[in-house]
């Protein structure tokens, strides 16, 4: 019995440990400094969930198994979402309404990028993101740029165990 809550203890904590790999990844420099995307709530949100839907996507394809990690995951950015909401200065009795928006935009960019997965041409997802980041006007090399970038991390992913990820182990370099 004690062996069980154990477990689930560590399934927990390596569920935060991952989340913390993506907040990290959706953070790093070369998102801004390089391809310019703008230093703004809505522009972190973007490449969180964008980052995140990479994760999940990755969870995705290796089995039933694996979908009580994508509902921590899920469940712990939803979690994340709210406390920040309130450090910005949403008033409490606001939350709620700010937090069932944040999740029809959640699930509007996890069905257009599953979306733009599912086709066949190579930039899809990298032109899906680039519009939820800079509109509909963006450079081309930023587009060329951001689209490496994408590729790289699904590769990335897709070289990673599955058995690290549920460990809370994820790098991109």
């Amino acid at each position: 019995m004690l062996q069980w809550i154990t477990m689930r203890a560590r399934g927990r904590r390596n569920a935060h440990n991952l989340y913390g790999s993506i907040v990290t990844l959706s953070r790093a420099r070369v998102l801004y400094a390089d391809m310019g995307a703008p230093d703004t709530v809505e522009s972190r949100f973007e490449l969180l969930v964008f980052h995140l839907f990479a994760c999940l996507h990755r969870l995705s394809r290796s089995g039933a198994k694996k979908k009580y990690l994508a509902q921590r995951l899920v469940d712990i950015f939803f979690a994340d979402m709210d406390t920040t909401s309130r450090e910005l200065g949403v008033g409490d009795t606001a939350v709620p309404k700010k937090m069932r928006q944040m999740a029809a935009v959640f699930e509007e960019r996890m069905n257009g990028y599953k979306e733009a997965a599912g086709k066949n041409k190579k930039d899809a997802l990298a032109a899906a993101l680039a519009e939820n980041i800079y509109g509909r006007c963006c450079d081309e090399a930023v587009k060329q740029a951001l689209a490496t970038y994408v590729q790289e991390l699904q590769t990335s992913l897709a070289q990673t165990p599955v058995a690290d990820l549920e460990a809370g182990l994820f790098r991109f370099t």
